[in-house]
């Protein structure tokens, strides 16, 4: 049997059998069968059918969501700059959409989730876009100095916003992250974004495997790699600040799912896309299960557990290659 389909095979058992343990276990745990009986009869006017169709549903497909965006963002943001280490909250995607959202919402508290999301794209694109500017010909490393610093002086900001307005709860979810609190309205208005930007990206697949060559190459076979860049950085920054207005502030997802996908299928985009879509999603609802599990842990303790050390990996394996 083919190897990508093998590993499709097992991707999909593990979406399905990570939304299953997902609905079963966290502060209350409920058997398989409850958990089928309640997805078969989903209007059925019990507590323990509310709790699974009202609350925890919404929370993993909210979960999935956020761990596709992110992780294809990740991928897209590595294509782009030529960057292992690239992502969005080492770019300062996140703490720019972080602040613009705290900003807006002290100013206009009684904006929508569009707006929200629409002033966290604006505020993350344009930390993201001053980063590469200040980086462009220099080292990663000094990416992710810049990032790190910049993003310490957002998170500064945001902090000032934060107290000096009596937002601390709404400033804490930002911080840790998770996808606690989640509707079905946002889902449905997510989803068909979501899937519609990484079904460009998929699209322009041949494209941005002519970005992993250098700029020499890509101009000898007619490309015109300023509008494509332009194009796949601006959606991998959409999804971003999406998924920034869904759990707030979510750390290595973006760059550890997209090198564990490089691993396994190599970097051509149209494979990579889409495993990485899949797997970012499977352990966004895995992090989050684990996090419900432990008292409503913040998610980004769970996912840096294994993030850091493979931060380090990273690191250490490119270190000839960043110094």
């Amino acid at each position: 049997m083919n190897r990508t389909y093998i590993l499709a095979s097992a991707l999909f058992i593990g979406v399905i059998a990570s939304f299953f343990l997902a609905m079963m276990i966290g502060v209350e745990h409920y058997t398989f069968q409850t958990v089928l009986n309640s997805l078969m009869h989903p209007y059925a006017n019990d507590s323990v059918t509310q709790t699974l169709m009202e609350i925890r549903l919404p929370r993993i497909l909210v979960a999935f969501l956020v761990g596709m965006m992110i992780s294809v963002s990740g991928l897209i943001m590595q294509t782009v700059t030529h960057n292992d280490l690239s992502e969005p909250s080492i770019l300062g995607v996140n703490a720019g959409a972080n602040l613009m959202i705290v900003l807006v919402v002290v100013l206009v508290p009684t904006i929508t989730f569009v707006g929200i999301i629409i002033s966290g794209f604006i505020g993350g694109a344009l930390v993201g876009l001053f980063i590469l500017m200040m980086t462009r010909y220099n080292s990663p490393v000094k990416l992710v100095l810049a990032g790190a610093g910049i993003s310490l002086l957002l998170l500064a900001l945001t902090n000032f916003i934060v107290i000096t307005n009596g937002l601390g709860q709404f400033a804490m979810f930002f911080t840790s992250g998770g996808a606690a609190g989640q509707t079905l309205s946002n889902v449905l208005m997510v989803t068909p974004v979501a899937i519609v930007l990484i079904l460009i990206l998929i699209l322009m697949s041949r494209e941005l495997d002519v970005l992993l060559l250098s700029d020499d190459v890509a101009h000898s076979i007619g490309q015109n790699q300023r509008i494509y860049k332009f194009v796949s950085l601006f959606i991998a920054i959409m999804l971003a600040a999406i998924s920034v207005a869904l759990v707030g502030n979510i750390i290595f997802l973006g760059m550890l799912v997209p090198h564990i996908v490089k691993m396994i299928v190599g970097h051509l985009h149209k494979k990579a896309l889409i495993f990485t879509a899949i797997l970012g999603g499977v352990f966004f609802v895995l992090a989050d299960m684990f996090a419900r599990m432990f008292n409503e842990m913040p998610v980004n303790a769970v996912i840096a557990m294994i993030g850091l050390p493979f931060f380090i990996y990273i690191i250490r394996r490119r270190g000839h290659t960043y110094a």
